[in-house]
Parts: C-alpha cells; structure tokens; sequence
C-alpha cells in the first residue's frame, strides 16, 4: 500500500498543476485582452429563452449585441419554437436568467413553479398579429356572436396566444355552446400547420370553418387565401401583452446588470423606432423573412418604450401630476379572469404585485431617458356626440358576456351585487375594448309592454349614470336603450323554463364601431 502511495501523490500534483497551468493562462490570456483592447476582459452573459415572435426581435438586432458588449454582456438565446410550458419547466431549474413570453402564459405556467420570476417590463402589446380568420359565412352579420356554433370546426394551436384569443373571446362574449360543447376544437401543432389545414379547407370546404393563426400566416390566409378576418388582437387590449421576466435569484444578486440590460434594450427600441428601414432590414434579417412581409408584421405590434412602460403599465408618473396607469396589473387580473371561467387557472392571483418589480423603471425613469418622439403617454380615446339616426349606423361587433346586474325589488335602483357588476364591465370597457362606443340594453320579463319599456329605459340609464359618475366612462360613449320584453334571449340547449325566465330581465353592452359613419 506505502508503495502506491507516493505515485499517487505525484500523479495528485502533476494534476494540479496542470489545471492551475490552464487556469492561470486563462487568467493571464483575459488580463491580457484588458490591458491591450477596450474590453475589460469579464462579460456578463445572460441566457435568455423565447421564440420566433417578431416582437422579440430587437434583442437579436447587431445594434442590440454592439451596445450590450460595450456595457460588458452578452446574451444567450434558446429557441422553444414556442413551448411555454418547456419554457417555465426550464426557467425554474434556473436555465435561464430571463424568459419573455406573453402574461397569460406566465400565469397559466408559472404557477406550478410557485411564479419563479418577476415581471420586469412589457415588450410589446399583439395588435393583430394573433387572429381567427375563416370563410364569410361563419359570420354573416359581421357579430362575434355568431361564433357561437358547436358544429363549426375551429383549427388552432393549443397553450398559445391562439389558444388564449379563443378562451378570451368565448369568456367575453358568452360563446356557451362552444363552451359547454368541444366538438368544435381542433388541435395542431403550430400557426404553420393551421394554415395548411385552411388551404385544404379552401379546396373542400368541409376540412374547416375557422382558423386561429399569428403572423406572417395571419396576413397570408387573408392575401393568399381570400379568407376573411373574423377577430382579433387589434379589437381589444390588456389581454395579449409579451412582457421581460427575471428570475428571483438573479434580481436579487445582480440588480445593477439588469438595469444596465433595460437601459440598453430601450435605447436600441429607440435607435430602431427613428431608423424604419433599418429595423425591416434587420428583423428581415432576424428572421428569413421578406420585407415586405416584415413591414406588415411590425404594424401588428405595438412595442412599450421606457415612457410607456412608467405611464402606461406600471403606474411611474413621469412627473409629479403626469397621469399614469396600472396596465400590468389589470393585464394579470383579466387574464386571470379568461383562465378561470375556462378552467386553465384554478384559483385567482391573490397579490399581483407579489409577480412584478418596478424598482428598475423607476431608477431608469429618474435618470431621465426619454424616448424619441414620446411625451410619455398616449391621449385617451374620445368619443363625439352622435344622432340617432347616427347611432343606428354603428356597426354592432358583438354583446359582451357579464353576469346578472341586479336592482333593487321593482326599482331602478342598483343593489350592491349589482354596483359589483357594473364597476366590472367598466374595468373591462375602459381597459380591454376603449375604442367602442356602447349600447347599454335593459331588458324586463314579460308583463305590461309600456310599464315594462319605461323600465328598461330607466335600469339601462341608472347603469350609464354609475359609468360616468363612478368611472369617468365619456358620457357621448354609451347609448341606453329600454328594450323591455322585445328582445328575449337565446334558450341554452337543456335549459328549464324557470331558469330561462329569470334570464329575460339582464342588461346588456353590445360594442359598436365607428368605421361605418
């Protein structure tokens, strides 16, 4: 035993040596770049995981990579091909520092990893870049209503944002046959494969009806295919939001490189936002595609600057009395709202600012960098007052689903629940569809025609009034209108007639259009 013992020992520090010899080259070789170049010789490298989405594409941009190696980091991308679930599996096992992916898919995935990042910044804002589109026919009166048809097949990508824009709308609009019946669905892999199931459909109509797709397949069914836009993410807002989450551990060791990160990341937005053909160039670049392709992808996208990010998501008002908005945190409790009516979240997100940070905005908001051709925020939609004949004009886009709003025992008055249920509606209308003017509808049960109209005129006008009052809603916004018993709704499949009666009294806001006066 003695005999091998010293053999080993030598074996022992010849070893040593040897790695002590590379290491320290290393060391000397990496002294050497900072003493002889402009590097420093030490880079932080962020690995980060994401997917092919065009509003991802700044962070691969060269000026992205030029600015960051000037400010010693680098990152490190990991392609999913848009596998959220992998995404958050990953994240949590601590493979990557940050991970961006839209908020719905942060809650739907993250909370079976106890939420194991937070939410820095929002990227960017779908404004059309996610979409059903199908044959004309599925929706002859151009009403989202309409889609409310279980014998429709509906072709899409399940854990997506297409998946996310089907839960949204059925959960807006009360789609009920589509949520109590699945024989609709019909799930692929991918929005390319959706649009290989519509060109079959084009051929044999009976492949499809209707198909949810994002871009550029979204712009190509239309161009190509001659289907029609059925919805989309330009119709509503709040819902489809991309946004930067930092791992927990990382926020905490290395708070100073992630500021520096978002510094950078904004500065390249706006050195790209001045330079238009410059970031077709370079996201044609990014991702294969043409560039004409490319310029009607970017018009889908709204992209949050560092202004818009303080004022408009994350309540920082840029100066004192400069209006701000607390758009993250509606943004989590609507989707939250989507995933639990359809089963995807089991319970409600008790403290939403338990998934956020605003220390960094806040310290890139105070040393004052603004973005070009920004004041920091957008001007509230306003609305003109309209005619009668004018208001009857408006294209009707839908009715939107809300729950029973109920008044006191033959009154007009609002009761409490009822006072819940508007002060929803409204979070809903001034958050997620600002851009529609609304018919608010009362409806009453049968009984006396004229008792029963100045009923419903009166119930749909106290409901106005809170939206005003209470919410600040534009008043030339909303239009009430008693309906009384002349305008029943739809008896659900299976549904007794008790039940169905107590349904006749409601209000109801139907989202109208512009576009046609």
């Amino acid at each position: 035993m003695s005999k091998l013992k010293g053999p080993f020992i030598l074996f022992l520090v010849i070893t040593l040596l040897v790695i002590a010899g590379y290491y320290g080259k290393e060391i000397l070789f990496n002294q050497q770049i900072a003493d002889t170049s402009d590097a420093s010789g030490s880079t932080t490298t962020f690995r980060w995981a994401g997917d092919g989405y065009l509003g991802y594409s700044f962070l691969e941009t060269l000026e992205m990579k030029k600015q960051l190696a000037r400010n010693e980091m680098a990152l490190k991308f990991t392609d999913d091909g848009g596998d959220y679930k992998s995404r958050l599996e990953k994240f949590a096992d601590k493979e990557y520092d940050f991970i961006v992916l839209p908020v719905n898919s942060y809650l739907e995935h993250g909370g079976e990893h106890k939420y194991p990042g937070v939410i820095v910044a929002a990227i960017a804002e779908s404004k059309g870049a996610d979409a059903i589109v199908g044959f004309d026919d599925v929706l002859p009166s151009n009403k989202i209503n309409e889609l409310n048809n279980s014998d429709l097949r509906i072709y899409y990508t399940p854990a997506s944002p297409s998946s996310f824009l089907l839960d949204l709308t059925i959960t807006d609009f009360a789609l009920d046959e589509l949520s109590n019946d699945q024989a609709w669905r019909r799930e692929v892999n991918g929005s390319e494969e959706v649009f290989a199931m519509a060109e079959k459909a084009v051929k044999d109509r009976s492949k499809g009806d209707a198909f949810v797709m994002w871009e550029p397949e979204v712009s190509k069914a239309i161009n190509e295919l001659g289907l029609k836009k059925l919805w989309g993410s330009d119709q509503f807002s709040g819902y489809i939001i991309d946004v930067f989450v930092f791992r927990r551990e990382v926020v905490s060791k290395s708070p100073e490189k992630i500021k520096a990160f978002l510094k950078t990341y904004f500065r390249v937005l706006n050195y790209y936002n001045s330079r238009d053909e410059e970031m077709v160039k370079e996201f044609s670049r990014i991702t294969g595609l043409k560039k004409n392709v490319v310029s009607r992808m970017i018009e889908n996208i709204d992209w949050y600057n560092l202004n818009e990010n303080c004022t408009q998501m994350f309540d920082i008002p840029l100066e004192i009395g400069f209006p701000s908005r607390d758009g993250m945190i509606n943004s989590i409790y609507a989707c939250s709202d989507i995933m639990i009516q359809t089963g995807r979240m089991q319970e409600d997100i008790e403290d939403p600012y338990q998934l956020i940070n605003t220390n960094f905005l806040e310290d890139l908001n105070n040393s004052n960098i603004k973005s070009i051709g920004e004041n920091g925020n957008s001007d509230d939609q306003q609305f003109g007052s309209l005619t009668p004949s004018q208001w009857e004009n408006l294209q009707e886009i839908g009715t939107m689903r809300v729950e029973p709003i109920t008044f006191q025992s033959g009154t007009s008055h609002l009761d409490y629940q009822g006072e819940e249920i508007v002060d929803k509606v409204a979070n809903m209308l001034v958050n997620n569809y600002p851009e529609y003017r609304i018919a608010i509808r009362g409806h009453t049960g049968r009984g006396d025609q004229k008792a029963n109209m100045t009923l419903s005129q009166k119930r749909a006008e106290v409901v106005r009034q809170r939206l005003i009052a209470v919410h600040g809603i534009d008043e030339n916004r909303m239009n009430p209108q008693g309906l009384g018993a002349s305008s029943p709704p739809k008896k659900k499949s299976g549904e007794n007639s008790r039940a169905y009666r107590l349904r006749w009294a409601r209000v109801e806001f139907a989202l109208l259009s512009d576009d046609n006066i």
